[in-house]
């Protein structure tokens, strides 16, 4: 016989991992007669390698036992002082419903079966002197934790997907042939603002904005009939409260699926999101203005003055120094613009608690991976902002799978930095906690590592420069300090220290 060694607690706490099939099945024989149980004990390990059977002789005891182990099946005879078994049923029932529970007793009538079945009893044997009689429990009892396990299994699953439905950043939907909506989680109603089942039967168009509904429809149908269809729509959508956030939709034809039978939508709000576009579009014009003005207007009055030295140097000329004196307060005036123009482009972030693995999976889905790989290698909570750290995190996975092979095979991973875990080269690992976004592409030479951070510069066809330069603003916005170094796996591997971790 063994002792158990599971933890307490651990089959019935919420949320917690069920057994697996192929564990060990821990089985609890309760008998007043101490040699009884232990001769019952030895018969059934001896007819299964996977059975681990402890024993005890009283009720109290075994009920702590369940308390403290995790247990698969208890087996107990009926005839015991104090409490019955039937009564001990009774108290196991209360505590969990569903484990197993065998009455294996030498005192059998068709009253106590009968009884034994009313209060819910797994199955009922009766003792005999014929050892056969194990194997038969033996392999009831194996029947009964399978059928326990997989109920289990499929209740955590449920359990699971109920809370990953509930807290998702995304509204996910089943919409019909003709547009209605046939199911919509209940993030709705914290995302969309309606009550997920008022909205069953309506027409999802009805909620897009009459100047964004045509092209989502054409896009809808136009997947309704090419099953092969991953189309993305983006519109406008109407909140109850009159405003419309920018959703973003990205939908799978199941028609022909039995399970589904309709059209699987996920959709979640990018408002925020496309204000940081419309501002870094904004951004970028104002770089294309001070590019100008420094490559034209600051050099104008450069030239002047430059000018206008050479001649009072030539001919005395007080006037040229007037000339000068011009130069130098135009440049003046231009350069009080231009930071004008910068310190107009600062936003201070709004932090909160971000899930590293979380955003950086919401990243993942809003870029275009192609055959690229996703790896989250840890995780933790950050205080940062949400919206940028995954503008960021996009940004870079976005520039791995552009400058990985032409196949566009590569692998990013994501994780929190650890003395310089996962680094090539031998220069220290950051200061300060942090995480790394590392990738096994091409790499970046070491000769360009600064000048990729600067606004226009791109080494692939397709970039526009901007890029990197963007997640050195959101780094430094947040205080972050950023370094590129190799990775083991032959890329790039970009690391953010002095990242603060969020409020546990």
């Amino acid at each position: 016989m063994s002792e158990f060694t599971s933890s307490p607690g651990e089959r019935d706490t919420d949320g917690a991992e069920p057994s697996a099939q192929d564990d060990p099945i821990a089985i609890l024989v309760v008998d007043d007669d101490e040699d009884l149980a232990e001769l019952t004990a030895t018969y059934l390990e001896r007819a299964r390698d996977d059975f681990d059977v402890g024993t005890e002789t009283g009720v109290a005891p075994a009920l702590d036992r369940l308390e403290d182990d995790r247990i698969d099946c208890v087996v107990s005879d009926y005839d015991m002082p104090g409490m019955d078994g039937l009564t001990f049923l009774d108290a196991v029932r209360d505590r969990y419903p569903d484990l197993p529970f065998v009455l294996f007793t030498g005192k059998g009538n068709e009253e106590i079966a009968s009884e034994a079945i009313s209060a819910g009893v797994t199955d009922y044997l009766q003792k005999g002197s014929d050892t056969g009689q194990y194997s038969v429990l033996a392999n009831r009892i194996a029947n009964a934790v399978e059928q326990y396990r997989a109920k289990r299994a499929v209740e955590h699953t449920r359990k699971r997907f109920d809370k990953l439905v509930h807290n998702s950043t995304d509204v996910i939907s089943i919409i019909s042939a003709d547009a209605r909506f046939e199911y919509l989680s209940p993030s709705a109603e914290r995302i969309l603002g309606y009550d997920p089942e008022e909205m069953v039967g309506e027409y999802i168009f009805d909620y897009a904005h009459p100047e964004d509904r045509q092209q989502a429809m054409e896009r809808f149908f136009e997947s309704v009939q090419d099953p092969d269809q991953r189309p993305v729509v983006q519109f406008r959508f109407k909140h109850p409260d009159g405003s419309w956030p920018v959703l973003e939709s990205r939908g799978r034809n199941l028609l022909d699926d039995p399970h589904i039978e309709g059209f699987v939508v996920n959709s979640r709000d990018i408002t925020e999101r496309k204000r940081r576009e419309e501002e870094l579009q904004r951004h970028n014009e104002q770089l294309e203005e001070i590019t100008s003005v420094i490559s034209h207007d600051l050099r104008n009055p450069l030239n002047v003055a430059q000018g206008s030295l050479d001649m009072a140097r030539e001919t005395g000329d007080d006037d040229h120094f007037d000339r000068i004196d011009r130069s130098l307060r135009r440049i003046d005036e231009i350069i009080d613009d231009v930071l004008t123009l910068a310190r107009q482009s600062r936003d201070d972030p709004e932090t909160e608690a971000v899930s590293l693995a979380l955003v950086a999976e919401s990243a993942w889905e809003m870029v275009d991976t192609g055959d690229a790989d996703l790896r989250i290698e840890e995780s933790a909570g950050l205080e940062a902002d949400e919206s940028r750290t995954q503008q960021l995190l996009e940004n870079l996975f976005s520039n791995a799978i552009e400058h990985a092979a032409d196949d566009g095979d590569v692998t990013v991973r994501v994780g929190l930095l650890d003395a310089g875990a996962g680094r090539c080269d031998d220069a220290p690992a950051p200061v300060g906690r942090g995480f790394y976004v590392a990738d096994d592409g091409r790499g970046i030479p070491a000769d360009d590592r600064e000048a990729v951070f600067e606004s226009g510069y791109s080494t692939g066809e397709s970039g526009t420069g901007f890029g990197l330069a963007i997640v050195k603003q959101i780094a430094a916005a947040h205080g972050w300090d950023i370094s590129l170094t190799d990775s083991t796996d032959g890329g790039a591997r970009f690391e953010f220290s002095g990242v603060e971790p969020a409020d546990e």
